[in-house]
């Protein structure tokens, strides 16, 4: 039988508070970077085959370390100026992070970081799962895996995910009230669908694939477009400043990102949006937040948002928040 939970739910107003806490799946070092005041709001649960972190900072911190060899964990992590492993990280996207992983990130101002993490019975399960494929792909190989979930798989994650925080947030809230199966049961349940959109999803490939000069295209567009974060980029204006042409930006993209430059332009846009509901969803209207990201068609915006999430941004933000401003 498994023991109760661990959990906890705390603020911190100096990183050196912060690095009293410990990681059963990741060894590190914080340290701050910057001038700015130190405040953040930390929430996890530890119970069984996972372990459950969503973390909200106003950063001026970097962070380094390793995963644990016995450990693979799927990571949210999106702020203005943040870095993964030097590249840039503004949206909330999923990444796959496997056993044995060194990461270096980089926080300079307002971040938040979600975290779901799998140990024990969950990756031997993975483990044979892997073994029987003829390809070689594998989430257990080291390495960040930054393949494409579906945007509405993604959200059911975070959904989960911060459910389950919920509970350990109201457990601090309410000390004498027993929430010890509630922790357990959303712990459980969170582990056991990242794990199954792992089972139902191709893993890396043993070897990396195609063109090198068609990955350093797609490589120096990405950078370009981060370069207006709020705003469309246009697409001939990258082919103008790469010196290529449309077709072959097409190409590269569609080889290494599996969709085409302005579909992808505009996903990353309401990636942003997304972000924004999930981190101010209640205090900010949907209006603003699509016209912060140049939406400025809000039947298109929710109409597009809906094909990429499965569900309307107001919806969504409903489903995070609850009651919230008027749009």
């Amino acid at each position: 039988m498994l023991e109760a939970p661990n959990w906890y739910a705390r603020k911190y107003n100096s990183v050196v508070a912060r690095t009293g806490g410990s990681d059963p799946d990741a060894e590190f070092h914080i340290r701050q970077i910057g001038s700015q005041r130190h405040a953040s709001r930390l929430a996890t649960i530890d119970y069984g085959d996972a372990f459950i972190l969503d973390l909200q900072d106003k950063g001026g911190i970097a962070m380094s370390g390793a995963i644990n060899d016995d450990a693979l964990t799927a990571v949210f992590l999106w702020g203005e100026g943040t870095t993964f492993n030097g590249q840039r990280s503004e949206v909330p996207r999923l990444r796959v992070i496997g056993p044995g992983t060194e990461f270096d990130l980089e926080m300079p101002g307002s971040y938040r970081l979600m975290r779901i993490g799998l140990r024990r019975s969950a990756l031997d399960s993975l483990r044979t799962a892997s073994a029987s494929r003829l390809d070689g792909r594998n989430w257990l190989m080291p390495g960040v895996h930054g393949q494409r979930f579906a945007p509405a798989t993604e959200l059911e994650l975070q959904q989960k995910l911060l459910l389950t925080v919920g509970y350990a947030q109201a457990a601090a809230a309410r000390p004498g009230y027993d929430l010890s199966a509630g922790l357990a049961v959303a712990a459980s349940e969170a582990g056991a669908a990242l794990a199954q959109v792992l089972f139902h999803t191709e893993g890396p490939p043993a070897r990396g694939l195609g063109s090198g000069d068609r990955r350093d295209i797609v490589d120096a567009t990405l950078a370009i477009l981060e370069t207006k974060p709020h705003g469309p980029v246009s697409v001939s204006a990258v082919c103008g400043i790469l010196g290529v042409g449309e077709r072959t930006l097409e190409r590269a993209f569609h080889e290494h990102l599996g969709v085409n430059p302005r579909a992808y332009e505009r996903e990353r846009r309401l990636r942003a949006a997304h972000g924004l509901i999930l981190t101010q969803g209640d205090r900010l209207s949907i209006t603003d937040i699509a016209m912060s990201f140049s939406f400025w068609h809000l039947g298109r915006f929710a109409g597009a948002y809906s094909a990429l999430f499965g569900c309307s941004p107001s919806e969504t933000r409903r489903r995070i928040w609850g009651h919230a401003p008027q749009d």
